[in-house]
């Protein structure tokens, strides 16, 4: 048979070797999950170390577990979840739901057979050379290139047979963030990623950026390795009942002095530096928190208010009696107590941060959420967002943005990455639909729904 030019290029394209096993459909199937989330399952098992990148709300827990209850049986070892903090004790509710056990791990003493879930901050506690398989919940934590905790965790499971990689914004703004999802997964280190695909990018000093004929080489790889879901049509199934509800972002824009610590000039600089703008923010810190608390008080349901110093956490609580206030300082079980309250609808006002219950957790019982200020971190804006704004969400959510008017540049980068954003969950899902995206003696094309999906390759 004769030999084209393009399946020469084809054999050349670079790709992720599957390392995994064939599944146990039926038992996946059982536990309740629809038929896309069985076969998204169904090719992170086959793969073995593979990632879903799926919008909140698309069921990454039950998937999770469902990967991970295979993995433990083939193995015949314990498998590890990590995930944020306060979210382990609501993935062991899901897993009751679901009818997977999980256990909730503070040491090395409490693991056992089958799955187990911990804190990020307690991997340090645990012996994890006795894992057959992990899972990253929240997994965007390892977008810091040379963070202590990002090396900690891939040195940690870089001999671990079976990998997950889970997030809603692996890279919302930097696509070398891929490449560290790719090294955790033992798919690609950092290095050859960049060399394979980047170049320095000498209109931004320190930054590199896609090399123009590797672009689609690029997403080839991704799609090969990563599932991007935002709706279920995006593997071929209809969306029935995956639809969102009204996203409703409302801004406040208070009023900020410009004479107020000016030098020799008739207005002072507003600089843009993250250190400026806590300078800057708590100029506006009472008039914002007053607004804060009035839309609280006239909110209709339980309210969530974000915030980013701990002096505007003081005057929200003195403003609003009472809101239960959850910051760093607070024990783990304080804050998993809280988060399980305000979950249940048993608190009507929470004040926290973005960085405390802003990943990974379940909120949908509330649908009103308004941040006093803003920084300029997208993820931190949409995973706050997104723990009301979520697929299974009954009503219109309406998002207060209570910002001070020197604050409007952080916003303007908040939309400008949000598009970004959109940009790559495009791309991933144009390339899992390219035929050649799985071509490997060990790929099987997904029929799906009476549909070919030609590049999605299980």
């Amino acid at each position: 048979m004769a030999v084209t030019y393009e399946d020469l290029i084809a054999r050349k394209a670079i790709r992720a070797t599957p390392q995994g096993f064939d599944p146990d459909d039926a038992m996946i199937g059982s536990h309740g999950l629809f038929d896309w989330q069985t076969d998204v399952v169904a090719r992170c098992i086959r793969r073995g170390r593979s990632a879903i990148f799926a919008d909140c709300g698309m069921g990454k827990t039950p998937m999770q577990l469902a990967w991970a209850e295979q993995v433990a049986r083939h193995a015949d070892a314990p498998v590890l979840i990590l995930a944020p903090l306060a979210v382990s004790q609501q993935t062991r509710r899901e897993g009751d739901k679901f009818g997977i056990p999980v256990k909730v791990c503070r040491s090395q003493e409490d693991v056992g057979g089958g799955i187990n879930i911990t804190n990020y901050e307690m991997l340090d506690r645990l012996d994890t050379s006795g894992f057959a398989g992990v899972v990253l919940d929240e997994s965007s934590i390892l977008k810091s290139f040379m963070g202590r905790t990002k090396r900690a965790i891939t040195d940690a499971f870089s001999a671990t047979p079976y990998r997950l990689s889970c997030t809603a914004t692996p890279s919302p703004n930097d696509l070398m963030e891929l490449a560290n999802q790719a090294e955790f997964l033992g798919i690609m280190s950092f290095a050859e990623c960049m060399a394979e695909f980047f170049l320095v990018d000498s209109s931004t000093p320190g930054k590199y950026r896609l090399k123009g004929h590797a672009e689609d080489d690029f997403w080839r790889w991704v799609a090969s390795w990563a599932t991007a879901l935002t709706k279920p049509s995006d593997i071929g199934y209809p969306d029935d009942g995956y639809r969102l509800p009204a996203l409703d972002e409302r801004d406040v824009l208070v009023d900020v002095d410009l004479t107020d610590g000016r030098t020799d000039k008739l207005f002072r600089d507003v600089e843009t530096s993250a250190t400026a703008f806590n300078r800057e923010k708590r100029r506006t810190l009472h008039d914002r928190c007053e607004e804060c608390a009035r839309v609280a008080r006239e909110a209709d349901g339980q309210v969530a208010i974000w915030c980013y110093l701990n002096a505007e956490a003081d005057e929200l609580k003195r403003l609003i009696p009472d809101a239960v206030d959850v910051r760093g300082s607070d024990s783990t079980e304080h804050k998993e107590q809280a988060a399980m309250e305000f979950a249940d609808d048993g608190i009507r006002v929470l004040v926290s941060k973005p960085s405390i219950f802003g990943f990974g957790m379940n909120f949908q019982s509330c649908h009103n959420t308004i941040f006093c200020g803003l920084d300029y971190s997208y993820e931190s804006y949409y995973q706050a967002v997104r723990r009301f704004y979520r697929f299974g969400q009954k009503h219109d959510v309406t998002v207060w943005r209570v910002i001070g008017k020197t604050e409007e540049n952080i916003m303007n980068t908040i939309n400008r990455k949000a598009l970004m954003r959109d940009a790559m969950d495009a791309s991933i899902v144009d390339a899992m639909h390219r035929p050649d995206v799985g071509r490997s003696r060990f790929a099987v094309k997904g029929h799906v729904s009476g549909l070919m999906v030609p590049g999605w390759a299980v």
